[in-house]
């Protein structure tokens, strides 16, 4: 038989661990090493007791969830997998514990079958993130992605460039644009020539409609 997955309890809630050790307990696969009641706790527990998966509540008093996972992903010598098992779904909660090293984010409602799927999917090096969730990430991804692009087709024109995508949206002809910035008309050919291939687009109607889709005036 294959040596069993050790896991850490970390919960303020006394019958939260009881009722975990409850149900980790019918499989013979895990095997609960220990238990903590805040995260300071947690920290002096995994160098202790070495666990392979820690299941680490947020909402904890001393240190809470997010700052004990920074803490313990510190620790050398330490290769424990976090999963985050909490109530919380805020996106900023599931953002933050993210970014601290947690390796998997789970809800307390799980499944047990599904839970011990997530501790021995998490402790070979996957991770998990519960559906709920998966789409605060996933809403949350697209929306840098859009911010990102968004930047970049905006500085990737010029000042004086801005100023020439302004005009023809405004209906200005070569001439007018011209006259109101004091360049040649060479040149304005030359920056609308430029912004067309920049933005992609064929003429001016459709710099236009462009320009003020994605707010680049």
């Amino acid at each position: 038989m294959s040596e069993k997955i050790k896991v850490l309890i970390v919960d303020d809630s006394k019958l939260t661990i009881v009722g975990l050790k409850t149900t980790l307990n019918q499989f013979e696969e895990l095997e609960v090493v220990g238990e903590a009641n805040d995260g300071q706790e947690s920290i002096d527990a995994v160098k202790k007791l070495r666990p392979d998966i820690i299941l680490m509540d947020i909402g904890m008093p001393i240190m809470d969830g997010i700052k004990a996972t920074k803490e313990v992903k510190k620790i050398e010598g330490i290769n424990a997998k976090v999963i985050m098992l909490t109530s919380h779904e805020s996106e900023q909660n599931v953002l933050d514990a993210m970014s601290a090293g947690a390796n998997s984010y789970c809800m307390k409602d799980v499944e047990p079958e599904t839970l011990l799927s997530v501790i021995k999917s998490t402790h070979s090096g996957a991770s998990w993130l519960d559906p709920r969730i998966a789409r605060i990430v996933l809403d949350k991804f697209v929306d840098k992605l859009g911010k990102f692009l968004k930047t970049n087709t905006t500085t990737d024109l010029t000042e004086r460039e801005i100023d020439v995508l302004n005009l023809i949206s405004k209906g200005k002809s070569n001439q007018d644009i011209s006259n109101e910035l004091c360049i040649s008309l060479n040149t304005v050919k030359t920056h609308i020539k430029n912004i067309f291939q920049k933005l992609e687009v064929e003429d001016r109607t459709q710099a236009a409609m462009k320009a003020m889709k994605e707010d680049l005036i």
